[in-house]
């Protein structure tokens, strides 16, 4: 499939009341309570502060309906003794758990999966995270529960997997980019 530039067909923007998700489409049973939280709890999560959804629509259109999303929420992380932080921080190396911005879901319409649009959203959350979250709240690391599938994905990102027993046995482990690396 060929990769296109998510802009140029694209606006993500904050969902909103009137987007169209009844005709989002993933394609895999697997990925239904991903399709399931668009529908039913999105809206409601983002409106109160819950967490903050995304949505692909197509600029050009006057219907909005939803092509793709992303759901980001303040976490943490904790990274354990084996970690290594960089030098200058030796002060905070103290402690073992950081602030991090956490993908909750993550889905690109069937039609539209291969094409890059979802590592395009990964992107935007970056930039978003470095340049409006980090200058004012600390935050040092983007996180995402991987499922099995999707692991390859991040990893091409530049996420790596926490590497500690319980993670590596985890059906969802975690995975982290350090945002002081990138």
């Amino acid at each position: 499939m060929t990769k296109f530039n998510l802009l140029q067909t694209f606006v993500l923007r904050p969902l909103q009341q009137g987007d169209i998700v009844s005709k989002f489409a993933l394609g895999d049973k697997s990925k239904l309570p991903l399709k399931i939280f668009l529908q039913k709890d999105a809206l409601t999560f983002h409106q109160n502060d819950i967490a903050k959804t995304y949505v692909l629509v197509d600029k050009s259109l006057s219907s909005p309906r939803v092509w793709g999303y992303i759901t980001i929420i303040c976490s943490e992380i904790t990274i354990g003794e084996s970690f290594d932080l960089d030098e200058e921080c030796s002060r905070t190396c103290k402690y073992k758990t950081f602030p991090a911005v956490k993908i909750a879901r993550l889905a690109i319409d069937k039609s539209l999966q291969g094409q890059g649009g979802g590592s395009q959203m990964v992107s935007w959350c970056v930039s978003v995270v470095k340049e409006k979250i980090m200058p004012v709240v600390g935050c040092r690391f983007l996180i995402v529960d991987a499922k099995s599938e999707v692991i390859s994905f991040y990893e091409k990102l530049s996420f790596k997997r926490l590497n500690t027993e319980n993670n590596n046995q985890s059906e969802h482990p975690l995975m982290f980019l350090d945002l002081h690396k990138i």
